[in-house]
Formats: structure tokens, sequence, C-alpha cells
């Protein structure tokens, strides 16, 4: 499209929709087009390499409520672009390349409750930029190359309730900031490069619920950074913290906490524990902690409703390591090296829903496990795919029969995650195992089944290690008994040193359990000896050299 047909518009529209595919856009200009399209409240128009939005387009818009502008090629603002839309309540200017603007562009826009700016190409933000909008509760500023931030430009949002500045390239934020912002519940920080906090560096923000550090440069987390804040969630996840200071978490509540993906290798249960009764969600996934460390931390957490130990490398789990867990819903074990699951460390967890075991190094699971899940009349959710199984009669039967019953198919097979598939062997690799006859699994014991059974965990091949080092430390001292068993004879010209070596061999035959009639013993000798030693010894084989 080159233009709207609004000739052939009814001009009584209450919602206009004008967008294209992302490869084959629209080419779009707008100017006054609109003006007797008093009853729209809704316009969209999208992916139409908009370039400009021009003087009062959208006049006399009385009655418009929502513009989205989003996906097209504004690069600038101007001073009249919104005229007239004084209940305007949703702008969205997003994924265009806007690099400039002019002081209170949005002056018109009195009753604006939310502004997207997101993915433009903004360096800077202009004096005043949000002057007159009185109403703002929600403005998202997320990737845009700032870098700073002057206090002065956010100083006409008080009312505001959200902030984002995530992937920013931003360092640091004026305290300022925080107190031209008393109203903020929630601060998207994610994806830049700061790498300290000050202690209470978040005080001027009293109503503060919801904020985001994610994917920043933090090595660690001081005294009383979030002191005095009650946190529906915060986020740490993606950073490079080694350890957090012993009061971080002094004198604050979290819901949920995510400290996901950072560079932890031990921990200190007594810093999570001051959060005994407010933690309901604790993500600690992807991180370097010893399966010890892991159940010192989430024991004294007895509210937790969702837990995430994905990626944890762990290969085994303490039995009680649940055993205060009494409330958990979710359970994320997934991406791990477990290859066996002892059913009795869910029997604490009755009131679970989901327990997600994707990902690890199950070859099948026994039939103990299987009547677990059963009894847990709670659980609704097992993935399990992206792993190992191994489709024969020694691992598989017990999943093949459980996932005949309905039960066990609804627990598994859900539309949000894939129902797992054969591995192995290559004749069933990808097929859905829900689908398996039992007359088309094959017995176990084939050559594959038997290379994945050695080579399921490391464990058995710590074992068939051990095995091979004895073997071979067996052959060989059964080659150095052979070898002394056999008598060797070295002879020179000297008579006595012949008959004194025959009369030790012979001696050493009896004590090594030989016989004394057995003289069937190898000969070295001096030429000049040869002859003589077959007159000697007539009984033994004759050796000539001609």
């Amino acid at each position: 499209m080159t233009e709207i047909p609004t000739t052939n518009m009814a001009t009584d529209i209450q919602v206009l929709i004008v967008k294209a595919p992302q490869d084959n856009p629209n080419f779009l200009t707008i100017g006054r087009i609109f003006l007797d399209f008093t009853a729209l409240e809704e316009v969209h128009i999208t992916h139409s390499r908009v370039p400009a939005i021009g003087h009062s387009s959208f006049w006399p818009g009385t009655n418009l409520r929502i513009l989205n502008l989003s996906h097209n090629n504004i690069s600038q603002l101007h001073d009249f672009d919104f005229n007239g839309l004084i209940n305007l309540e949703i702008l969205d200017l997003s994924d265009n390349v806007i690099r400039a603007t002019p002081s209170a562009p949005f002056r018109f826009l009195s009753n604006l409750t939310t502004l997207t700016l997101a993915r433009n190409e903004l360096k800077r933000l202009v004096p005043r930029i949000f002057y007159m909008l009185r109403k703002l509760e929600r403005l998202d500023l997320s990737s845009n190359p700032l870098e700073d931030i002057d206090p002065e430009n956010l100083k006409d949002l008080r009312p505001l309730k959200s902030l984002s500045l995530a992937n920013c390239k931003l360092s640091r934020l004026h305290s300022l900031i925080y107190q031209h912002l008393p109203n903020l519940e929630e601060l998207d920080l994610t994806d830049n490069f700061f790498n300290y906090f000050a202690p209470e560096e978040f005080r001027h923000l009293k109503k503060l619920r919801i904020l985001y550090l994610d994917g920043n440069e933090m090595s660690v987390v001081v005294d009383k950074a979030f002191n005095g804040h009650y946190f529906d969630y915060l986020g740490l996840s993606r950073n490079q913290i080694v350890s957090f200071d012993l009061c971080a978490f002094c004198n604050a509540s979290i819901n949920a906490l995510n400290i996901s993906r950072n560079q932890f290798a031990s921990f200190k249960s007594d810093i999570l524990k001051q959060m005994t009764f407010s933690l309901q969600t604790l993500d600690m996934g992807f991180n370097n902690l010893a399966v010890n460390t892991v159940a010192s931390v989430i024991q004294p957490l007895h509210r937790l409703r969702r837990l995430g130990l994905a990626g944890l490398a762990l290969s085994t789990l303490p039995q009680n390591i649940f055993l205060t867990s009494r409330d958990l819903r979710v359970l994320d074990l997934s991406q791990n090296e477990l290859s066996t699951f002892d059913p009795n460390i869910l029997k604490p967890l009755g009131k679970l829903e989901e327990l997600d075991l994707s990902g690890n190094l199950f070859l099948g699971l026994e039939p103990e496990l299987l009547d677990q899940f059963t009894n847990m009349t709670r659980l609704s959710s097992v993935p399990l795919h992206s792993n190992p199984w191994t489709c024969d009669q020694c691992h598989i039967l017990p999943i093949l029969r459980w996932l005949n019953s309905s039960l066990g198919n609804r627990k598994v097979c859900r539309r949000d995650h894939t129902c797992f598939k054969c591995v192995h062997p290559e004749a069933l690799a990808f097929r859905e195992i829900r689908s398996l006859s039992i007359n088309e699994v094959p017995s176990c014991g084939g050559p594959e089944s038997q290379s994945r059974t050695l080579n399921s965990g490391p464990s058995i091949g710590i074992i068939i290690g051990a095995l091979l080092v004895v073997i071979v430390l067996l052959v060989l001292v059964t080659l150095v008994l052979i070898y002394k068993r056999q008598g060797a004879v070295y002879y020179t010209h000297e008579e006595k040193r012949n008959e004194s070596y025959y009369y030790e061999t012979s001696v050493a035959g009896d004590i090594n359990g030989g016989h004394k009639d057995d003289k069937s013993f190898g000969f070295i000798a001096t030429l000049d000896k040869i002859e003589e030693l077959s007159e000697d010894y007539p009984s033994k084989p004759k050796i000539r050299i001609t």
C-alpha cells in the first residue's frame, strides 16, 4: 500500500488497523486524512515505513484513546504531531528510528498513561521532554543508547509507576532521579553496565515492588543494598555475582528472588534465612553449587512455592533435601545430570503440581518412581523430553505401561511441552514413546543397548575403568611369572661357569614348582661349545651351526 483509502471508508469507524508483513512493508505517509473520522478510538499503523507523523495529522482526534505507530521509519518528533489528542491514553512509538525530539513534544497529551519509545536511537533526552504528562504511569525507554540521564529530564514524571531503562548502556543513575520518582513501583535496569549499587541505593523509592537488575556486571551485593524494601520480585540473574555480603537482605522482604546464571561456587545459608517466611519463589539455577550447598540453602525456606534448580550439574539428590518444602508447587530440575531418582525424595511434596526432569540423563524410569507420580494427586505436569531414552525392554517397558494409562499420559504429554521420544536404538529414534506397542520394543542385550548401558552414567564408567586396570595388572603379573619359570643359560668359554649354571637352573626349577626330570630348557652358547654341549647332554635337542 502507498496510501490509506480513506475515501472508501465509512466515517463512523472506531478502530483502524493498517499493517503489513514484516518482510513486505507498506510505503505510507499520513497527513491530515482523518478530519472526518471523529469516531476513531484506536489507530494502528505499523510496518508501513511511515517517515513522519505530521502537523495535526490526527485532528480532531477527540475520541482517540490508542495510537500505535510502531515499526515504522519515524526519525523525528515535531511540536504539533499530537495536536488535538487530549484524550489519548496509550501512545506506542517503539521500533522506529527516532533520534531527536523538541522540548515538550507530548504537551497536548494531558491524559496519557502509557508511552513507549523502546528500540529507537535516542542518545539523550532533551530538557522537559515529558512536560505536561501529568497522568503518565508507564514509560518504556528500553534499548536506546542513552548512556547517561540528567535528573532534570525526569523531573516531570512524579506520577510514574513503571520505568524501563533496559539495555540503555547505563553504568550509573544519579540519586536525584530516584527522588523525582516517589511513586515508582517497577524499575527495569536489565542488560546495562552496572557493577555496583551502594547501600540503600533505592531508599527514595518507597513504593518499589519490582526491581530487575539482571544482565549487569555486579560481582557482589553489599550490606543493606535493599534495606527496608518489600519486593514482589527481585531479579539478579545473569550477573557475575560470587557472593552476597552477610546483611545484603537485612530488613528486606522478598517474595520472588532470581539469582540464576551467576558465578556462585559457595553460599552461606544464613543469607537467605532472613527471608524464611517471605520467600516463595527462588531460582538459583546455572551456578556452580554443590548439592549439599543447595540443600542447606533451601531447607530453612519453609514457604517456598516455586524452586528452580536447573543446570546445576546435579547427579544425585539427598533424600531429605525437600523435607521442609511441603508447600512446593513447582520444582525445576531440568538440564542436570540425573540418571536415577529416588521416589522417597518426593514424598514430602504432596502439593507439587509441576516437576521438570527434562534434559537429564535418564535412560528409563523405575516402576516405583512412576507409582510415586501416580500417587501425587496434584502433580499434573512432568516434562521428560530431551533425555537419552533407550527404548528396549530393559529401560522403557515401565514407562510405556504407565503412559498407556490415561493418568500417566495427562501428566507427561501436555500441550505446553514436547512428549518425550526414543533416542536409542537407532531403529526407533524420534518415535514418541507413547506410540510404541510392546511388541515393537526390542529385547535388551543387543550391541547398541549394551553400549548405551555401559555409558549410561559416570559411576558405571569408573567401575569399568577400574576392572580394566585390574585385568591389565593380572596379565602383567602372569607374564612375569612365566618368564621367571623359563631358564635362560648363557655360556662362555669357561667350563666351570657352564656346570655351575646347569646346577643353579635345576635347583631353581625345583623351587618354582618344576619337575626334576623336565629337561627341556633353552641354550644360548658360544660357537666353539656347540658340539661339546651336544655330547655332554645327549638327551637335549642338538643344535648344529654350519
